[in-house]
């Protein structure tokens, strides 16, 4: 039983580019008339649909399925006409909106995390019916954190069992080894202490093996394990593994000092529910740490670099580079405002502030959407890279073409800022580039980290942009060699001298960008 895709949609062009879109999906399609009916099919999971339907809007099209299928998932497909309807979408349950022209790999991925998501909903949908078959499983899931996990297992557990001695052994990547997380009946400072390999004593073994030992006096001489009993006052014990499918999380140990107290095979069974209880949520906790944590990272990363190169970033493992750095060959990129003194002399803050704001935005999202990386707002200058963190096939024509856009945007926010007030008239807007070896990685103190590139190259480019004027861009030999013809007519004017920069620089020009009226 495959889940489907339905597509809703009278246009034949777009059925056939979603079902190319999507060749490893069961995709049907149907017109407006035939959605109720077919949208009753548990098997379909997720729902396309078409902006551009003649007989009824598509937002309260699925907001008619979703009153007989609330679970069910959907995605608007923009018709290209006109602005799209983002927030009423939104509102309406739909997932996400894809714009026109339809965007084939950005369906896919759409559509296989909505799929992802709801077989992970329908998991968790069905062990929440199992679980209170056993009674606790809800109480378990419940936990927001590891510790309540660990606290409440051994609650329960001491509940049950009445045992003198509990502890959960989890296994600590970084030391490679299994350490107590949570005991009862042990003193601290010795479960602090004890550090167990896999595969070594009784908890080392189960952990290797995920195999459940029980140790009673009347029977342990004769198990392999007696030996490494090491605590004569025990009379029994479990150690139980904790496990979740293919993985295993630690082991749960319990044991008795009172005479009379054995486990029984029912012990293990009973052990058994609470651990793989357990197990589970502790999973869960983690999972939610984990996608928590990404988010978090992600978040930060899109402040520096476009959206798709910090998910490549987190999900290569490709990070902002050691603790002491490395070499790289990057692009750099620096833009700063003519004139800026008199605006922040001249201008009221509030404007200024604005007008930065607008500035940045610009010149951020011009940056991202050639795969640059934004390393530092300077008051009036910007310092972008071009081919790291992420490597980037030929950095020198993106950052170029990048430069280029931003003149000619620089131009036009001018223009707009003139109307409110005629000192933008007289800012101007310089742009550098040059490429090279360059140190990237962390630089500071233990308490004050910046991410950002250190050699001589940044400041050639900080020099060029200081020469260039009517937002020309400056570049250097190295790159003028990357760039074809399809990216203007650069100009040679020769060998500069640069303020700060031994000898003199080879230097090319990009026309000005003429102002409006000239």
């Amino acid at each position: 039983m495959t889940a489907s895709v339905l597509l809703i949609s009278e246009r034949p062009s777009l059925r056939q580019a979603v079902q190319k879109a999507l060749p490893s999906f069961t995709v049907s399609c149907c017109r407006t008339g035939e959605a109720a009916d077919t949208c009753q099919n548990p098997l379909v999971k997720v729902v396309l649909v078409d902006e551009q339907l003649s007989t009824v809007d598509a937002i309260a099209c699925f907001e008619e399925l979703k009153k007989t299928r609330p679970g069910l998932m959907g995605f608007l497909l923009g018709s290209g006409q006109g602005e799209p309807p983002y927030i009423a979408a939104m509102e309406s349950g739909f997932s996400g909106l894809l714009s026109s022209p339809l965007d084939p790999e950005k369906l896919f991925i759409s559509v296989s995390r909505a799929m992802d998501s709801i077989k992970l909903r329908e998991e968790n949908t069905r062990l929440r019916a199992l679980l209170p078959l056993f009674g606790l499983g809800e109480k378990f899931l419940s936990a927001t954190s590891e510790q309540e996990v660990l606290a409440y297992l051994l609650d329960v557990v001491a509940e049950q069992t009445a045992a003198d001695s509990l502890s959960v052994m989890l296994f600590d990547e970084k030391e490679g080894c299994l350490r107590i997380a949570a005991s009862r009946g042990m003193r601290e400072e010795i479960a602090r202490k004890i550090r167990v390999q896999p595969g070594d004593k009784i908890a080392g073994w189960v952990f290797a093996e995920r195999k459940p030992v029980i140790l009673n006096r009347e029977t342990q001489k004769d198990s392999p394990f007696a030996a490494l009993l090491k605590r004569p006052e025990i009379v029994s014990a479990v150690s139980f593994p904790m496990t979740v499918q293919e993985n295993i999380l630690g082991v749960l140990n319990v044991s008795y000092t009172d005479g009379n107290m054995r486990f029984s095979e029912s012990s293990i069974e009973m052990l058994g529910i609470l651990s793989n209880q357990a197990s589970l949520a502790l999973n869960n906790v983690r999972s939610i740490a984990a996608i928590a944590q990404k988010t978090r990272l992600q978040t930060l990363l899109e402040q520096y670099v476009a959206p798709e190169v910090a998910e490549l970033m987190l999900d290569s493992d490709t990070g902002l580079g050691t603790a002491h750095g490395e070499i790289r060959e990057i692009t750099v990129m620096f833009a700063d405002i003519r004139n800026f003194t008199g605006m922040v002399q001249l201008l009221p803050l509030a404007l200024l502030h604005e007008f930065l704001n607008d500035f940045f935005k610009m010149f951020t999202e011009t940056i991202f959407q050639h795969q640059g990386m934004v390393d530092k707002f300077m008051g009036d200058a910007v310092l972008a890279l071009f081919g790291a963190p992420v490597e980037l096939e030929n950095a020198n024509r993106h950052a170029a073409a990048t430069a280029l856009a931003i003149g000619e945007q620089f131009v036009a926010l001018k223009k707009r800022w003139q109307g409110r007030d005629n000192f933008f008239t007289t800012i101007d807007l310089g742009i550098g580039l040059t490429c090279g070896r360059l140190f990237l990685g962390n630089v500071g103190s233990a308490k004050r980290l910046d991410y950002t590139v250190l050699g001589t190259e940044v400041n050639i480019a900080q020099r060029l942009a200081a020469k260039s004027t009517r937002c020309q861009v400056f570049i250097t030999q190295e790159v003028y060699e990357d760039l074809g013809k399809e990216l203007g007519q650069w100009t040679d004017i020769g060998k500069i001298p640069l303020k700060g920069v031994n000898g003199e620089v080879q230097a090319f020009s990009s026309p000005g960008v003429p102002e409006q009226g000239q």
